[in-house]
């Protein structure tokens, strides 16, 4: 019950900001998100945008702009005017996806500013509650032994998800067909209702479709098991080596004021270390950690360099 009123909370927020702040005469902050409605990131974001509203004296609007991997969110972001009115709510594909298509030209390092760590998140191996494979194991000795037979969902082509279960695909030697969304929502309706037999998923958006008996998670990406979900196995107690957390982080423009970024910074870290953010990103399978712009700015570079280096060992390519 408790996620379930936490859920309508979320969902009415950008109607319950926006009055007492147009009384006021101050622009919204717009915080773009990549993916769909509904999905994971989406509900983390508008968590941070309830609670640092009232610390800005401002809405704080959730803008989606789902597809190409979230890259079309980044690159609205990435073109808007430095006037700290409109920031990207961002997620670990945004450093991998100029490593990726060949057509995007933005650069993590260069084209944006850092605001602040949010947190990290789950990404899970979901199936169908209905579905004959209990276990990881199971579900890859299944692949094997039918070549092409199963096929799993992403969020996009490029997103984090997407690499994750092309590494899972390499490090397993088995020929599973991706099936990429616009969004996470979708994707975890379809595997609740069998449409396809698996997916990469976001473990806040498996969670309702787990707690109804839809959905049956079998193993969590992370290196060790998520806080929160510790009788869920990790991939890498399968697969030696195997570690995919996707952290959320928000991002200006470049040439963005630094007051402005130091505002907003200064209100993400009151909201990220509140019990309150604290015990609702728990809720949805995620852990909330705050970074400072600087260490931010380090942080991204080192998680750059660590996925083009998965990517290369790998030999990922994409079209």
């Amino acid at each position: 019950m408790l996620l379930k009123s936490l859920m309508r909370g979320i969902a009415a927020l950008p109607l319950v900001l926006a009055a007492p702040v147009l009384a006021q005469g101050n622009p919204p902050l717009a915080l773009v998100v990549g993916f769909s409605p509904g999905g994971g990131v989406d509900t983390l974001a508008r968590l941070i945008a309830q609670e640092i509203a009232g610390d800005l004296d401002r809405a704080v609007v959730v803008e989606n702009r789902p597809g190409a991997g979230g890259t079309i969110a980044v690159d609205s972001v990435a073109r808007s005017a430095p006037d700290g009115n409109t920031m990207l709510f961002a997620e670990t594909s945004a450093l991998i996806a100029p490593h990726v298509f060949p057509k995007v030209t933005y650069d993590p390092q260069k084209t944006f500013a850092p605001v602040g760590m949010v947190g990290r998140s789950a990404l899970a191996v979901a199936v169908p509650a209905t579905s004959e494979y209990t276990t990881l194991p199971a579900l890859l000795e299944g692949a094997r032994a039918n070549p092409g037979k199963l096929s799993y969902a992403s969020v996009g082509v490029g997103s984090q998800h997407h690499l994750s279960g092309e590494w899972i695909k390499n490090l397993a030697k088995a020929q599973i067909e991706h099936v990429p969304y616009r969004g996470g929502s979708q994707a975890m309706q379809d595997i609740a209702s069998g449409q396809i037999p698996m997916g990469v998923a976001s473990l806040a958006a498996a969670q309702p479709h787990v707690e109804g008996g839809r959905v049956r998670v079998l193993a969590v990406l992370s290196a060790e098991r998520f806080p929160g979900a510790a009788d869920v196995p990790t991939v890498g107690e399968t697969l030696p080596g195997f570690d995919s957390t996707p952290s959320l982080f928000i991002l200006a423009p470049a040439g963005t004021p630094d007051a402005a970024i130091q505002r907003v910074a200064q209100a993400l870290q009151k909201a990220v270390e509140s019990p309150k953010i604290q015990e609702a990103f728990a809720l949805q399978g995620s852990e909330a950690r705050y970074l400072p712009p600087a260490e931010l700015a380090q942080w991204m570079q080192d998680e750059e360099a660590r996925w083009v280096g998965v990517i290369d060992r790998a030999q990922l390519t994409f079209e």
